[in-house]
């Protein structure tokens, strides 16, 4: 049995978070006559399994949700996350790897291939997205996306960043957002959209488009590609759809 400030001490978790927990009652240990807490090794594991749900993005109320979910369920459900967290070490990986060639070439004096500076990066790169994601198109949606992608991550996020690689290089070199390569990326990236994630009818398509503008997380993703890439991939997609 462990007292409160010996799990904080642990865990890492601050006993203010540890005594909110109680309240809402996602991790209720037991109590003695003086209200002091004891955890016990199954509310130890409990908080493990609530950190790595944290951790994966989970909101508080969905954590508690998954929690009172029979055992076999909760397996499942872990072992999906274990996916994610291995395509996560990869990209962290890669991007180490990405890092490394940024400092040798600037050590160097080299020029970095165009590529090579965004090898890593994801239009999707962090679970904000992924909510931002659910928040637009729905829970069922994503989540059949994401079980669609299983296996295929590295796949999915390189033809994510190749077209939006080239849209950027067509904007830093003037071309116009509506020009004809660029209907020509809007529509690889429908195709890209349908193959990996879900079937997607020419109105979600350009709800997607907008979304990219609208949605902070979506936003600042697409611009990392380079300012304004958001709105130019924007502008691409809704003149696709619209020449359908």
């Amino acid at each position: 049995m462990y007292l409160i400030k010996k799990v904080s001490e642990i865990s890492g978790v601050s006993v203010r978070t540890l005594h909110h927990y109680d309240e809402i009652g996602l991790l209720s240990p037991r109590k003695n006559e003086n209200g002091y807490r004891y955890y016990s090794e199954d509310d130890m594991s409990l908080l493990q399994m609530i950190l790595f749900y944290k951790y994966l993005g989970f909101t508080l109320k969905q954590i508690k949700e998954l929690l009172q979910q029979d055992e076999n369920a909760l397996l499942t459900h872990l072992k999906k996350q274990l996916i994610l967290m291995q395509a996560e070490k990869q990209r962290l990986l890669t991007l180490i790897d990405t890092l490394k060639k940024t400092i040798e070439s600037q050590e160097r004096r080299m020029v970095m291939p165009m590529e090579e500076k965004f090898n890593g990066f994801t239009y999707q790169d962090n679970q904000k997205y992924k909510q931002a994601a659910i928040d637009l198109y729905g829970k069922e949606v994503i989540e059949k996306a994401i079980e669609k992608q299983k296996g295929r991550e590295q796949e999915l996020t390189d033809g994510f960043n190749k077209i939006f690689f080239a849209f950027s290089e067509n904007m830093s070199n003037g071309l116009n957002a509506t020009s004809h390569e660029n209907i020509g990326l809007a529509k690889n990236l429908h195709k890209h959209l349908c193959r990996y994630a879900f079937d997607c009818p020419m109105d979600v398509f350009s709800g997607i488009g907008y979304g990219y503008v609208k949605n902070e997380e979506f936003k600042s993703n697409l611009d990392k590609f380079g300012e304004g890439t958001a709105q130019y991939v924007c502008d691409a997609i809704q003149k696709y759809v619209n020449e359908k």
